[in-house]
């Protein structure tokens, strides 16, 4: 699943590990309503995967390190990319092949130099180290819009990332635990509704968000619609009265003459 809309909700970043490792973890994950995912970018199974679920999930890498790595997660029909290291070549690459790239950073000095080299937004990482407090700190300096967190995310950290504006949040060993080596899908299952939860309470958050912003939307054009009935409704009237008259100035000896008993009384 490829696509142009903006990375939002979980992303679940996945080891790299063979690909019959991945494929029944990832089947149980598509099942329970993840759609975002990020293989490693120098995995094997990077190609494999992502043609076996294409049509039920859209894909990406972390762990990108180079143009190359960049080059094939894009021949793999990979759609956006996490970048280990702040270098403008790789920015650049991704730009120009049209792959949102998200660029890892730590700090907020980090997050807008990251910025400034043209990526869509930071990667902070390791998230679990600053934790979810620094959520609302970025959202103070207006950051937080463009910042996705990775590394150690609970389904409660999540939450609070994307209550502060975070566009996603990417989660592993805290929802993956032991599937990808092995472990039992079926308590990974389990693991997923918290997450999941996060997730659709999200999305309603988001729609409610976007319904108020729309209704605001039409009513101020409501009202610029009703200013502009009254002005035209004024314009009318003026032009239907006509200019107004003009009073020709009378000077003193016109008022003598056509009231000399007032001029009189004022003057005594």
């Amino acid at each position: 699943m490829t696509s142009d809309a903006p990375l939002t909700g979980l992303v679940v970043c996945l080891d790299d590990v063979d690909v019959d490792e991945l494929v029944g973890a990832v089947e149980v994950l598509v099942q329970e309503g993840f759609r975002n995912f990020a293989l490693a970018a120098g995995s094997e199974a990077l190609g494999e995967t992502i043609e076996i679920f294409a049509a039920r999930a859209r894909f990406g890498a972390h762990g990108v390190r180079s143009t190359q790595d960049l080059a094939r997660l894009v021949a793999a029909g990979g759609s956006f990319a996490f970048v280990d290291l702040p270098e403008a070549d790789a920015v650049a690459a991704a730009r120009e092949a049209g792959v949102p790239v998200w660029v890892q950073a730590m700090t907020p000095t980090e997050v807008r130099g990251v910025l400034e080299l043209g990526a869509d937004g930071a990667m902070l990482f390791p998230a679990d180290v600053v934790g979810h407090a620094m959520a609302k700190h970025l959202e103070t300096l207006s950051l937080a819009d463009r910042v996705v967190p990775r590394g150690g995310v609970g389904a409660f950290a999540a939450g609070e990332w994307l209550k502060a504006g975070a566009p996603a949040v990417c989660v592993d060993q805290t929802l993956l635990g032991d599937a990808l080596s092995g472990g039992d899908l079926g308590a990974l299952r389990d693991r997923c509704s918290s997450f999941i939860q996060v997730q659709v309470r999200e999305e309603k958050a988001a729609k409610a968000r976007a319904a108020k912003m729309e209704r605001a939307r039409a009513r101020a054009e409501r009202e610029a619609a009703r200013a502009a009935e009254r002005a035209a409704q004024e314009a009318e009237k003026a032009a239907a009265a006509g200019p107004p008259e003009a009073v020709a100035p009378q000077d003193a000896d016109a008022v003598v003459a056509e009231r000399p008993d007032a001029v009189a009384a004022e003057q005594e």
